[in-house]
């Protein structure tokens, strides 16, 4: 199973500002991105959409108009607002009045998505392009996408993928939720969580990629999310980081590794990244956890 492609890294089909360098775009490993800084105006005619493609609106304020077959809509935008543009619609006219705009753009490849297993189903209702919705959820995750391609992706290509799988499931879940289709149930079993298990431990140092962890079950990788999530109840990459610091905490209390050392061997990519993981989870930093274990050796010492 093959990984999201890269090709395309930056989306920016107005050529906006885009607020993503050359270089922390190539190291972005998921769906192609687009992170830019409106004009206070936008204009374009007529064009149809070239790939699929979710926009949102991160912050600011905009008024918007688009012209569509017969049909032309116009919005007040505020941050959390998205559109979702399907390959082959027409766009007759676009025209945004901006204020202090910023937009998240994200391609969602449909002849790429069998790649990731996200085959849409022949029942299911096709994608439609809707103009303006809210989503909190997917709000979240692109967010958190422009985040980490912005902070040059320290977490990797699982991050990455787990975050575009993500959006490309929930879209489908719109669509089947127009078609009253069920979600999906069944979980992994107890074999294939062990199996997994035992293969993350012994690659924790490597850049693990989703592709990876679904070819070791046997699933796609969007049905291997699907299973994952209902089996553990959390996804793939957090399964991952509470494996490298659960590892990297035990070297801590246990061994003499220096930090640096530890957190290259658990997969983080650097000991600054690794502090932040590690603050987030356990409310100390792992110069804390070293040096509590330096006082109770010296204690056990003068005894």
């Amino acid at each position: 199973m093959s990984d999201i492609p890269r090709e395309r890294v930056q989306v920016n089909p107005h050529g906006e500002r885009s607020l993503l360098t050359a270089r922390l775009a190539t190291q972005w490993q998921g769906f192609a991105l687009g992170w830019v800084e409106a004009p206070p105006k936008v204009e374009a005619g007529r064009s149809e959409v070239g790939r699929t493609t979710l926009a949102m609106l991160d912050c600011g304020y905009a008024q918007a108009e688009f012209a569509s077959g017969r049909k032309s809509f116009q919005y007040d935008l505020k941050p959390g607002a998205m559109g979702l543009f399907v390959q082959g619609t027409p766009i007759n006219r676009l025209r945004w009045e901006c204020r202090n705009v910023r937009r998240i753009m994200v391609e969602v490849d449909l002849a790429a998505l069998s790649e990731l297993g996200m085959e849409i189903p022949s029942r299911m209702p096709p994608w439609q392009t809707e103009f303006e919705f809210h989503d909190d959820g997917l709000a979240a995750v692109l967010r958190m996408m422009a985040s980490e391609a912005a902070n040059g992706s320290p977490n990797g290509q699982l991050y990455a993928q787990s975050l575009s799988v993500g959006v490309a499931m929930r879209l489908q879940q719109r669509a089947a939720n127009r078609g009253s289709l069920h979600a999906e149930r069944g979980k992994l079993s107890a074999a294939q969580v062990q199996r997994l298990d035992e293969w993350i431990h012994t690659h924790l140092g490597q850049d693990i990629s989703l592709p990876q962890l679904a070819e070791l079950v046997g699933l796609s990788p969007a049905h291997f999310v699907r299973l994952f999530r209902n089996t553990v109840g959390y996804a793939p990459y957090h399964h991952v980081l509470r494996s490298r610091l659960a590892w990297a905490r035990q070297q801590l209390q246990a061994g003499d590794l220096p930090i640096t050392a530890i957190a290259a061997e658990a997969g983080f990519s650097s000991q600054s990244h690794l502090t932040t993981a590690f603050r987030r989870a356990y409310e100390v930093t792992p110069a804390q956890i070293r040096r509590q274990k330096q006082v109770l050796s010296a204690q056990h010492e003068i005894r």
